[in-house]
């Protein structure tokens, strides 16, 4: 994909966020809440993608159902109204945008996170959960620090053993005295505290933390203001394809064998078999009739809210029982994209996003949604990734 230069001749305005811009009747055929770019596909035509380069998590779309789980050691809830920063960890994203490589500084630097001292030290809950030990190991050079210059550390010292020397370095401190190495800095009230209250605190990765993979996103600050595009794996899409929307159909529906729908575990051909399978119509975007059939003439990408398939891996494929949409990863592996609810009245198609959750033995099917993304009426242009 290339970011297109725009030049319309029938344009008439459609309004995207807070500001209008005029685009062609194609691309008018597609809204959604996001924000959004033009791009123009490899035959030239222009399509609307969602802009990564400025949607951060706590910018998407809420989820739309509450849920829990607990399985294997993995407990989880989340709420509908939520945003995906307060559902999803470092953990569920490690394979899809890496971001247990920032620092708190690399945050800041590609987020529009004002200043890391306008945060807590609470707001860090990660923190928090870490030994003086470990703290002092991971930090640069913080065990050569008085330790009265540590403001929190000393008041956690102070409330633990009053009677402590804290006017020696923190090596020296944590060396005499063994059982202070155990110490949690949430032990301690870390309201009053912010960032530089440890110096180059700002400066440790995240993967240098223990239990960075449990740290939910909107508990490191910044984190959840950083564009999706601005991870250290940047979140882009996969692939070139665009296809058009030929046909809408609903419920009545039945047995499609060709399709570009599926999962990662069962692959995106996977046929509708019932007596329900609602889906759009594929086909190329030039539209060229019966004489010339291209590659997804005729293929149906099926609808996620009545068809299920083989989804997860390891230790968490049980979980939804091993289901999750029919779908396409067209973004990579951070989130599914399904259709939901085609309706051939209004010539109308719902999309949504669906996310999962993992951990060091497995993922769960991607099944934590629905999360609106575009709808599509027919003739739009769709983006289908791979």
């Amino acid at each position: 994909m290339k970011i297109g230069q725009f030049i319309a001749l029938k344009v008439f305005p459609i309004l995207l966020a807070s500001f209008t811009i005029y685009v062609s009747s194609s691309l008018a055929q597609s809204q959604t809440n996001l924000l959004t770019r033009i791009v123009t596909s490899e035959e030239g035509n222009l399509v609307l993608l969602p802009d990564w380069q400025t949607i951060s998590f706590n910018q998407m779309p809420p989820i739309q159902k509450s849920g829990l789980i607990k399985v294997n050691g993995l407990a989880r809830k989340w709420n509908a109204g939520d945003t995906p920063d307060k559902y999803l960890t470092l953990g569920d994203i490690d394979e899809a945008l890496k971001p247990q490589l920032f620092s708190l500084n690399n945050i800041v630097s590609v987020s529009n996170y004002p200043d890391l001292n306008t945060s807590t030290l609470e707001d860090f809950r990660l923190l928090g959960e870490q030994s003086l030990q470990h703290l002092a190991e991971v930090v640069p050079n913080l065990g050569q620090n008085n330790t009265e210059e540590i403001p929190p550390i000393a008041a956690l010292l102070k409330a633990e053993s009053p009677q402590i020397n804290t006017s020696t370095t923190l090596s020296n401190l944590l060396s005499q005295n063994p059982a202070l190495r155990k110490l949690k800095l949430n032990q301690v009230d870390l309201s009053t505290y912010t960032i530089s209250d440890i110096p180059n605190l700002n400066a440790v990765q995240l993967s240098n933390f223990k239990g960075w993979e449990n740290a939910l996103v909107k508990d490191i600050p910044g984190l959840s203001d950083v564009p999706l595009a601005s991870f250290p794996l940047p979140l882009t899409e996969s692939g070139n394809k665009v296809a058009r929307i030929d046909f809408i159909w609903g419920r009545a529906e039945k047995r499609r064998q060709r399709t570009v729908s599926g999962s990662d575990v069962a692959g995106f051909s996977v046929p509708c078999e019932g007596e329900n399978c609602p889906n759009i119509e594929l086909d190329d975007l030039e539209n060229s009739g019966r004489n010339i059939r291209g590659k997804f003439e005729g293929s149906s990408w099926i609808s996620g809210k009545y068809q299920k398939v083989e989804g997860g891996w390891g230790c968490l494929k049980s979980v939804n029982g091993g289901k999750e949409p029919t779908g396409r990863l067209p973004y990579g592996s951070a989130f599914k994209v399904a259709v939901m609810e085609p309706d051939e009245k209004t010539d109308t198609v719902d999309t949504a996003l669906f996310f999962r959750f993992r951990n060091a033995c497995g993922a769960t099917p991607y099944f934590i949604g629905p999360i609106p993304f575009f709808t599509y009426k027919i003739n739009a242009p769709v983006f289908i990734g791979d």
